[in-house]
């Protein structure tokens, strides 16, 4: 599929565009229906656990789904031991599609008013469906809530809270995202997600090729859909254990090449999306390719394989991505003068969930406790 992104030079949104309006969603039932989607491969280790926080809810769910990915290990036999003892969990045997085809099998099968999603190497906190049911009841205007969770290692020793240094977005943030080339920034990672079913049905099935990514098609067309509640509390445990993407400690060149391919094919689904509402918002939909976050992993990516593209991928980053007063954009406008060794080290501290950044944002709880 070719990128149809604009051109760094493109000129601003005609000021008689259409704006995005919320999506009308229908009044909860009193009792609104809960299903948690579990997703699972490989993760033996740590399914059953997932599968026992689900069941100590405090409101308990109407249905748990494991949707396990043709898993090699003994996950499905963990699953099954908890289905025996007529606990009422239901297994989904799939093909090995990746998480997004995993993911659709496990939707496809739910029938919740509210979906909770959980990844198989987590866990939630025992309020965490009641919380999420009152926060859409508070919130009658959202159907996507999100919330914050404890980082836990393998020795489920605390870590600090996701996301750390920053706030979780909330209310009507259409034209943020949109004004933002289509990436609402703050938004975490798959198991603090939860849609209503209004809002779900227009995201899923959600297109296989997002192997390992399949939250961030919600991530990108949820807020363009509809407004988030957000609780800013932790509501799960989110495993550290280096065995993911979103959990590593490093950026590789060919991670960023991955993650870069995502975010084209992501922009050209919300430009779909876009279209079927408006041709105009459609039209002048900023190209994602003079989005900040973007320009840094263009420019990180070259860097690190010492890519003659890195030049203009670094002029392009200073004369559209960063902004004039910003103390942090000071480091990627002098960036090019630091060693490899050390921009890779920054880069390493800035962009992953590292022990830096979690002594940072315990430092800073404690003065706001003071």
């Amino acid at each position: 599929m070719a990128l149809e992104t604009a051109s760094l030079e493109r000129t601003a949104p005609d000021a008689g565009l259409g704006k995005l309006f919320p999506m009308t969603l229908k009044s909860l039932p009193e009792k609104p229906s809960v299903s948690v989607l579990i997703t699972c491969f490989n993760y033996g280790a740590y399914v059953g656990q997932a599968i026992e926080s689900a069941l100590a809810q405090t409101y308990p769910p109407a249905e748990i789904i494991v949707s396990d990915d043709d898993s090699h290990d003994n996950s499905c036999e963990v699953v099954e031991s908890y289905i025996s003892r007529g606990l009422g969990i239901r297994l989904l045997r799939n093909p090995h599609g990746g998480m997004a085809a995993n993911l659709n099998a496990a939707y496809r099968n739910c029938t919740g008013d509210v979906i909770c999603l959980l990844d198989a190497d987590d866990t939630f906190l025992p309020a965490k469906v009641e919380t999420v049911v009152n926060a859409f009841r508070a919130h009658p205007a959202a159907g996507f809530a999100i919330h914050l969770a404890s980082l836990v290692d393998n020795q489920k020793r605390q870590r600090g809270v996701y996301p750390l240094l920053s706030t979780l977005p909330s209310g009507d943030c259409a034209q943020i995202t949109y004004d933002n080339a289509g990436i609402l920034m703050g938004l975490p990672p798959t198991t603090n997600l939860a849609l209503r079913r209004e809002v779900a049905d227009l995201i899923f099935p959600i297109p296989v090729e997002y192997t390992g990514y399949a939250e961030q098609m919600i991530h990108r067309l949820a807020p363009l859909m509809t407004e988030l509640c957000a609780v800013n509390m932790p509501l799960a445990r989110w495993r550290l254990h280096g065995q993911n993407d979103q959990n590593s400690t490093r950026i590789t060149a060919r991670r960023l090449d991955r993650e870069i391919k995502i975010m084209d094919s992501l922009w050209l689904e919300q430009k779909h999306y876009l279209k079927s509402i408006d041709a105009a918002l459609a039209a002048s939909f900023p190209g994602i390719d003079c989005n900040p976050l973007y320009l840094k992993m263009n420019y990180i990516r070259h860097r690190l394989t010492n890519d003659p593209a890195m030049h203009q991928a670094y002029s392009d980053l200073c004369r559209y991505g960063l902004r004039a007063n910003s103390k942090m954009d000071r480091f990627w406008r002098y960036s090019n003068h630091l060693p490899l060794p050390v921009f890779q080290r920054a880069v390493d501290l800035l962009l992953t969930q590292s022990v830096w950044k979690q002594i940072v944002h315990r430092a800073i709880r404690a003065k706001e406790s003071v």
